[in-house]
């Protein structure tokens, strides 16, 4: 009887991967980066360099560059105030709040705003988001 070892470990990886797939880790990434495009990119742009083509429809829009965030903070990504900046609900100071939308109350759950469940949809998917702005960071 002949082994075929290469083809039974490629097979086996092909299912952990659609093991993952269906777990939903590969799911988060793709969803963070889609919501990104969708509500992000007309500011920040696709590439997240803050060259959106809102730039040239709404006035002293001045979006940053999310590229430089893990450079200009010593090489550490700042999630937390990634994700604080986001959700527009905790108030930071230095982030004019009518440059960007309050995206913790724009993706509650319709009919259902501020419930727990509303409240953790809300929480995955701007932490999908602030992944995603991690894997674009310059290295």
């Amino acid at each position: 009887m002949r082994r075929y070892p290469g083809k039974m470990l490629t097979a086996g990886l092909a299912l952990a991967a659609a093991a993952l797939v269906s777990n939903g880790v590969f799911a988060a990434a793709d969803s963070g980066k889609k919501d990104f495009m969708e509500n992000c990119a007309s500011c920040h742009g696709t590439d997240g360099k803050g060259h959106g083509e809102a730039l040239y429809v709404i006035p002293g829009v001045n979006p940053p560059d999310l590229t430089t965030l893990s450079k200009n903070n010593g090489g550490v990504f700042p999630a937390q105030r990634v994700f604080q900046s986001i959700d527009g609900r905790s108030g930071i100071p230095s982030h004019g709040r009518f440059d960007m939308p309050f995206w913790g109350t724009t993706f509650q759950r319709e009919g259902a705003e501020f419930t727990p469940a509303s409240e953790a949809e809300v929480k995955a998917r701007i932490t999908a988001i602030v992944n995603y702005i991690k894997t674009i960071q310059q290295k």
